[in-house]
């Protein structure tokens, strides 16, 4: 009885001890282990699937994830670099992961790439998790989700200012829209590529009978869409998001 009682003890205090040593908020980054491979998620959304000989440094990156997180950042904190040689994955000054084309499972991608799909859908699982309620303002052409056309624009614009004061770069996943507010998450899926890109809204664009957003050539690479100028979409309006986690 007594030995009972001591293993309860012990093992009361070390689920205390564990409980504790948890972060004070709701960990969104989680990973799943499926087969050989690892699956990084959000929140809902699927970031990525890595083989399983990465788990070591993927479980690095997640926990970092997780401590930014803690003390919140904004999406503009949110970058895709070069650095060293490597395209990585970036929040404020840290590297979350520099991306390896080794890290897909089954397709071939650049590692520039790579690292921008991980950056969309961290946008999209940022508005599932934290996006403002959608209103009048934040309608396209009449509604959220739209059946209408895009453009894209390209690298002589690296280096100039946004109209909402940023600078594009060449990894920005960006749009300019007639109206929308700036920081609105729009999902762009294109019929004829069957691929979907998640953009922010920085700059303002004059609009057209036949499209409503113009936007970054590196959204316009994850689409496969550059070889054309203006193609067919399908735009879902998310929602503005402001601060990412925090206390």
């Amino acid at each position: 009885m007594r030995r009972a009682k001591g293993l309860f003890a012990a093992l009361f205090v070390a689920a205390c001890a564990l409980a504790f040593a948890q972060p004070a908020f709701a960990a969104p980054s989680v990973l799943e282990y499926e087969g050989s491979t690892v699956i990084w998620r959000i929140g809902e959304t699927r970031v990525w699937r890595f083989p399983m000989a990465y788990a070591v440094e993927v479980t690095m990156m997640s926990d970092k994830f997780n401590r930014l997180y803690g003390s919140g950042f904004s999406l503009t904190d949110l970058n895709v670099e070069k650095a060293d040689g490597k395209w990585s994955l970036r929040v404020k000054d840290q590297t979350l992961i520099a991306a390896r084309p080794e890290h897909a499972v089954g397709i071939k991608l650049s590692a520039r790439a790579m690292a921008l799909q991980w950056m969309s859908k961290i946008y999209e699982a940022a508005g599932a998790m934290h996006a403002q309620e959608l209103t009048a303002e934040y309608k396209l052409n009449g509604g959220f989700d739209v059946a209408s056309s895009v453009s894209w624009y390209g690298g002589k614009f690296i280096g100039r200012k946004f109209a909402n004061g940023e600078r594009f770069t060449e990894s920005h996943l960006t749009a300019a829209a007639r109206d929308l507010p700036f920081g609105t998450l729009v999902k762009v899926t294109t019929p004829s590529t069957g691929k979907s890109v998640v953009v922010r809204i920085t700059d303002r664009f004059k609009g057209h009978k036949n499209r409503v957003l113009d936007i970054s050539h590196a959204a316009a690479d994850l689409l496969g869409i550059k070889s054309i100028g203006v193609a067919k979409a399908r735009i879902q309006v998310i929602g503005r998001v402001g601060l990412i986690g925090g206390k």
